[in-house]
C-alpha cells in the first residue's frame, strides 16, 4: 500500500502543495478539478509536474447532490465530465458522496431519484473505463455499507466501486472491519481519516491523525490486507482556514510504522 494526501488539504498554491508532498515524502496525492482550474493547469501539464516530482494521482474527488430528483440531469452531466477528466489523468477513480437527502423527499423517491442518477453516471462510467467510487459517509443518504450494498444491487452496474473512508464507518456507528469485509469487492480507493470522538449533540467528530483515534488502523490495515487490497491510503485531513500540515505528516510517519 501506498501513501497519498487529499491534496485539498493544503492552503497553499497547486504547485506549492505538490512541491510539499513530494518533498515529505507522499507518493501521490488525490485532486479537485477546481483546484486544476484555478492554476491553469491543463491535465497533460499537471501530469508532466507531478511524474518530475515522482507523484501519482490517486482518484478525482468531489461532486454535487446525487439524491435531489431535480437535480439530476446536472449532475449527470457533472460526473460525466469529472469520469473524463480521470481518464485524462489516468487514475480512472471519481470518488463522492451521495450527500443529504432533503426534509421533504420520502426515502422511496429519494431511493429512485439516487438510484436512476448513479445508473446514468455508471453507465457512462463503463463506457470511458472508469470508476465512480461512492464514499459512505454519516451525513450522506448513503450512509453505511448496507446503504451502499442496496444500492449496488438496484444499480448493478461493475463501474460502481467504493471509497473506503474508516473514519465515516465510524461516524455512521458501524463496525469498520465488518463494513470492509461486507464491501471488499468494491474497494478501490480509501481515505486514511481517523477521528477522536463520535459525533453527538455536545460535541462534534474531530478528525485526527490516523493511527491516534478511534478506528483501531493496525486492525484495519491488517484487514485491508486480508482482503487483498494493495492501492493507496490517501490521507484526509480536514484543515479549515490554516493547514494541518504537522498532523499530516503524523498520519503519514503512523501509517508508514503500522505498514
Amino acid at each position: 500500500m501506498k501513501i497519498g494526501l487529499c491534496e485539498k488539504d493544503l492552503r497553499g498554491t497547486l504547485r506549492e502543495n505538490l512541491a510539499w508532498m513530494s518533498a515529505n515524502g507522499i507518493e501521490g496525492y488525490q485532486i479537485w478539478k477546481g483546484k486544476l482550474d484555478n492554476a491553469a493547469m491543463t491535465p497533460d501539464e499537471l501530469l508532466s509536474v507531478s511524474g518530475d516530482l515522482g507523484l501519482e494521482i490517486t482518484a478525482v474527488g468531489g461532486g454535487p447532490n446525487m439524491v435531489i430528483p431535480n437535480a439530476s440531469a446536472e449532475t449527470v452531466d457533472h460526473f460525466r465530465r469529472f469520469l473524463d477528466f480521470s481518464v485524462d489523468l489516468g487514475c480512472r477513480i471519481v470518488t463522492a458522496e451521495s450527500k443529504h437527502k432533503p426534509d421533504d423527499l420520502s426515502d422511496e423517491d429519494a431511493w429512485k431519484s439516487t438510484t436512476a442518477t448513479v445508473r446514468l453516471i455508471c453507465n457512462h462510467a463503463e463506457n470511458v473505463g472508469a470508476a465512480l467510487a461512492i464514499e459512505c459517509s454519516g451525513g450522506c443518504f448513503i450512509r453505511h455499507h448496507e446503504d451502499f450494498l442496496r444500492l449496488a444491487a438496484e444499480v448493478d452496474s461493475p463501474a460502481l466501486k467504493i471509497n473506503f473512508d474508516p473514519a465515516n464507518i465510524v461516524l455512521a456507528a458501524r463496525d469498520v472491519i465488518e463494513a470492509l469485509n461486507a464491501l471488499a469487492s468494491y474497494v478501490v480507493h480509501t481515505h486514511a481519516k481517523d477521528i477522536t470522538n463520535p459525533d453527538t449533540d455536545d460535541e462534534p467528530a474531530r478528525d485526527c491523525p490516523a493511527g491516534e483515534g478511534l478506528v483501531g488502523y493496525p486492525d484495519y490495515l491488517a484487514a485491508l490486507r486480508a482482503i487483498g487490497y494493495d492501492g493507496w491510503l490517501t490521507i484526509e485531513m480536514h484543515a479549515g482556514d490554516t493547514g494541518r500540515k504537522e498532523d499530516i505528516l503524523k498520519s503519514a510517519a503512523n501509517l508508514r510504522q503500522l505498514l
